[in-house]
């Protein structure tokens, strides 16, 4: 019976997605022209070659070694030199360059008599990313050319290379990157954003397929079809989409997986079940909404408000335990949190299972929660439309 009822349901379904277009593409060509956009922008996988400009007021064979310098380093690349600090702003005001490297009058005089010459950098910190990369990279070579400029000076004063090395840099620190050394943001952020984006289209389209009924007043028949049973009759109607999203969320694993090749293959099972767990949790949760509104604008609204500026507080872009009280909260009830968790853990932490377990058991409470609140919003909204047929 409550078979038969689904299958209904689901054929229901199917003959609508055949005749709207719209539809449609909410399930195929959006989401693949977003991920394709995502993909393109992240192709490269790291920041190189940003524009600074140089103000060389010395112009001396030292400043253009330390230019020299600075331009090779990976990150970013001197474009242009600007006449005076005037169209250095402009430049910057512009976005045409990220940050001008000012090099005074005098700098290679008081190298030579061991004074203390400074080199300026005025960067745009409005760009959190693209600031904190030209900036490193100019202290870099900067600090590269000091410690050469000072271990010459020794030298020449008759110092053994071996006793100039450990006085200028008697303590040494190592830096060991544990996750992403290579700093890749296809690791990090590109496979934090499509998730992101998915879960938005998920969510609309559960709010959708049940926001159509309520608002074309169509509930009584959809739920005629499947003998009047609420969750065989929603369970049909987001089989459709279950599938669909299933299988773009399978090919993301699929395709951004393959940068992380060493992962075992029973992360990537426990990677899988998140990944449908996520999809059919967001759909049900969807579906709850639009069954609680009771009005498809409304529902829009409170899916748009919920999903939309999620990224900002799953802890990718910010970390999560910096955020006040409020922002943690929020990140709970989101199940991309939960996702990303398991996606970090097993993609670049190599976090043993039972770890991560907690991160689907969430996932997995949210579903039961969103499967549970959709069945009995949609019987309460269907009694609401037999008495508005009886009206």
């Amino acid at each position: 019976m409550f078979i038969a009822a689904l299958r209904r349901s689901l054929r229901r379904e199917l003959a609508h997605l055949a005749r709207d277009r719209w539809d449609r593409a909410l399930l195929l060509w959006l989401p693949l022209i977003s991920f394709l956009l995502i993909a393109g922008i992240f192709a490269a996988g790291q920041i190189r070659d940003l524009p600074i400009g140089l103000l060389d007021a010395d112009r001396s064979p030292l400043s253009r070694q330390l230019a020299r310098l600075i331009d090779a380093a990976p990150g970013v690349r001197i474009v242009t030199a600007p006449s005076d600090h005037q169209a250095a702003t402009h430049a910057i005001q512009a976005r045409t360059i990220y940050g001008v490297v000012e090099i005074p009058a005098g700098f290679e005089r008081k190298l030579k008599r061991a004074q203390g010459a400074d080199v300026l950098f005025f960067y745009n910190a409005q760009f959190a990313t693209a600031a904190g990369i030209v900036a490193k990279d100019v202290q870099a070579a900067t600090l590269t050319f000091g410690a050469g400029i000072r271990v010459v000076a020794r030298e020449k004063r008759g110092e053994s290379p071996l006793a100039v090395s450990e006085s200028a840099q008697p303590i040494s620190l190592s830096l060991v990157s544990l996750y992403n050394e290579s700093i890749d943001y296809r690791a990090f952020l590109g496979a934090a954003l499509l998730p992101s984006v998915l879960q938005i289209f998920i969510m609309v389209v559960g709010v959708s397929v049940v926001g159509r009924e309520i608002r074309d007043r169509t509930l009584p028949d959809w739920l005629a079809v499947a003998d009047g049973q609420p969750l065989a009759a929603l369970l049909g109607k987001l089989l459709p989409a279950f599938a669909v999203f299933a299988i773009w969320g399978l090919a993301f694993l699929i395709a951004w997986g393959g940068l992380q090749s060493a992962v075992p293959w029973g992360a990537h099972a426990m990677l899988a079940l998140g990944m449908l767990t996520m999809v059919a949790a967001y759909l049900l949760l969807g579906a709850m909404i639009a069954a609680l509104t009771a009005n498809l604008r409304t529902a829009l609204s409170v899916v748009g408000f919920y999903t939309a500026p999620a990224f900002a507080y799953v802890g990718q872009a910010f970390p999560l335990m910096a955020m006040p009280l409020a922002a943690k909260a929020w990140a709970a009830i989101l199940p991309l949190t939960w996702w990303l968790q398991l996606q970090s853990q097993q993609w670049q932490m190599g976090t043993p299972l039972h770890e991560s377990a907690p991160a689907l058991g969430i996932l997995l409470l949210m579903l039961m929660l969103g499967t549970v609140g959709a069945a009995i919003a949609l019987k309460r909204v269907a009694g609401q439309a037999q008495r508005w047929g009886a009206r």
